[in-house]
């Protein structure tokens, strides 16, 4: 999972394109501008929190989640705006104060936030001051921007705030060469254990490579058979729907052409689009990005596959998630993040944000869509060693997302699961561990009601594969590499229950939605879980998180059974 740079903002904008309108006299309000921005070259974007009706989307999303009355009562993404975000008379307002600095103005879908847009030179205009600026480099292709310390007032009307003073936008002409971020493992040196071999049966491939020979890296078909997906491919119908959220990087066709090969089965073809600060597509292959696609790619093959680009920024994730929930081909099924960051949730450097953030999730749920992010790869101490306490990743630990954790899986004959474990390979001599743990500043969600003490929202929810070796396969740049994290997890995890949700749908039944109410109310029951009851990823002796029978802060509720998990759904109330 990668960490966001701490500081980091908004994500960089596409100009938008006007409204078309009869012709209106001078003292009439603008029609609403309510549109998602096309990115364009040269277009710098800040976002702007708009009024809102906060604690009612929190209600009624949370009705929707919750098993009982109302239970998967989905609100079209349209009229939950209209319902719970800005009226028309704000956004005229609003409206009419930005566009007389001479910026552009456009309104998100949800009607939660707005952006602001304009070229560095129109931003200096409405400013009375340039932005400043940062140019970027091989290594980091995004040339910085961050606004003055001062802004006019225009730009911050009664009742919205600006959400992040910085932001970033894609250079093309700059990106080169840049360091592999997954989490690969490291040979083991005198004093450490050596890497635990696959000694699952059978190991079946239609392709060579030493990982293989070497039993250092697990094939798709033997974590589907250990998990059940490839008994409930069996069972369901319906075509899953699944975003790939990406911060930053590039990913290959040639590569997914590649691992579809390896595994048997059909490249699929990946549906792109692009987010603030992205004009054009990322040309770097990521290794995040690359394992994201070729997970979901293996777990559900036939699956429409999305994927939203945008910048490696704070802002990015309030600009992908509703990029991702308003795409004009219809809702996701699901949406997997396996990005998250430490300073913008658990030391509250930018609370409206992260209230903006929440409130785009929770209309996500409210719409019917199952969001599931990464809980993060630095065990129980995302923010470093210098914070002496726990500490968690956000957005994993919002109460509108299911927070993904780790688990180290041993497999014996037929690919059965012979044990799993809290993933933490310090032992191995990589300071790596699945995030878990109790939030600094989110409250603890209705779900959890009956999941241990804390009054806090605790991560993760579940739990599956992280640990590095044998771990994850992925394809970069035409080489087969066996990666850890949550990374993995998450969006093997997404793809399971967007196989859930497509044969609800086919079914003539609503989708899941939020999964956390369904989770949390069935946990217990026969064939819902494996409950990992051994291990812990307290990397730096903050005292925290240990495995035991039931909920833990190190494994959740358990790793799902997908062949039976599904059959406890509730039905739609």
């Amino acid at each position: 999972m990668r960490r966001i740079q701490i500081g980091t903002l908004v994500a960089l904008a596409g100009l938008l394109g006007s409204c078309t309108s009869s012709p209106k006299s001078e003292s009439d309000p603008p029609n609403p501008s309510v549109h998602l921005v096309t990115p364009a070259p040269g277009v710098v974007t800040f976002y702007l929190a708009l009024p809102a009706k906060s604690a009612e989307l929190t209600g009624a999303a949370t009705r929707a989640a919750s098993p009982g009355a109302g239970y998967r009562r989905f609100v079209a993404l349209a009229e939950a705006g209209q319902r719970f975000g800005a009226t028309d008379e704000d956004i005229s307002r609003v409206q009419t104060a930005v566009t007389g600095l001479g910026l552009g103005f456009a309104v998100d879908p949800t009607r939660l936030f707005a952006r602001l847009t304009g070229t560095p030179a129109q931003w200096q205009q409405a400013l009375g001051a340039p932005l400043e600026q940062q140019p970027g480099s091989a290594k980091n292709p995004f040339d910085a921007y961050a606004l003055p310390d001062r802004v006019p007032e225009a730009l911050q009307p009664a009742g919205t705030t600006l959400l992040v003073g910085e932001a970033d936008v894609y250079d093309p002409g700059s990106d080169g060469s840049r360091p592999a971020s997954a989490n690969t493992p490291d040979a083991a040196t005198a004093g450490q254990r050596a890497w635990p071999l696959n000694v699952g049966t059978p190991i079946t491939a239609q392709c060579d490579d030493p990982l293989l020979t070497q039993k250092r890296v697990y094939t798709p078909a033997q974590i589907h058979t250990a998990y059940g997906v490839d008994k409930l491919r069996a069972q369901v119908s319906g075509a899953p729907v699944v975003t790939v959220i990406d911060l930053g990087g590039g990913w290959s066709s040639q590569d997914m052409t590649l691992a579809a090969e390896c595994w048997g089965y059909s490249a699929p073809q990946v549906v792109q689009s692009q987010g603030d600060g992205v004009p054009s597509p990322i040309t770097n292959v990521d290794p995040e990005t690359s394992l994201d696609l070729q997970t979901v790619a293996a777990a559900v093959p036939g699956a429409q596959l999305r994927l939203v680009q945008t910048t490696n920024a704070d802002g990015s994730f309030l600009d992908a998630f509703s990029r991702a929930i308003a795409d004009p081909n219809g809702l996701p099924d699901v949406l997997t993040v396996s990005y998250g960051g430490c300073a913008i949730a658990e030391e509250q450097a930018e609370p409206d944000y992260v209230k903006t953030v929440d409130a785009v999730l929770a209309m996500a749920a409210l719409a019917g869509v199952s969001t599931l992010v990464a809980a993060g790869d630095s065990g129980s101490t995302t923010c470093g060693a210098a914070v002496k306490a726990p500490t968690m990743s956000y957005p994993a630990v919002s109460p509108f997302v299911t927070a993904v954790g780790g688990t180290r899986l041993t497999l014996g004959d037929g690919n059965a699961r012979t044990g799993e474990v809290v993933w933490n390979d310090s032992v191995y001599g990589e300071q790596a561990a699945g995030g878990g743990g109790s939030s600094k500043t989110q409250a603890r969600p209705w779900y959890q009601a009956k999941a241990g003490s804390t009054s806090a929202r605790t991560v993760p929810d579940v739990a599956a594969l992280a640990d590095m070796s044998p771990g994850w396969p992925v394809v970069i740049s035409g080489s087969l590499q066996t990666v850890g994290g949550t990374s993995g997890a998450t969006p093997f995890t997404a793809a399971a229950l967007a196989l859930v949700s497509a044969s609800e749908r086919a079914a003539g039944r609503p989708a899941v939605g939020l999964a956390n109410g369904w989770f949390y109310a069935v946990h217990g029951t026969s064939g819902t879980f494996f409950d990992v009851t051994q291990g812990n990823n307290d990397l730096r002796s903050v005292g925290c998180c240990t495995a035991g029978p039931g909920y833990d802060l190190a494994s959740g509720l358990g790793v799902p059974l997908w062949e039976t998990l599904p059959a406890t759904l509730p039905a739609p109330g």
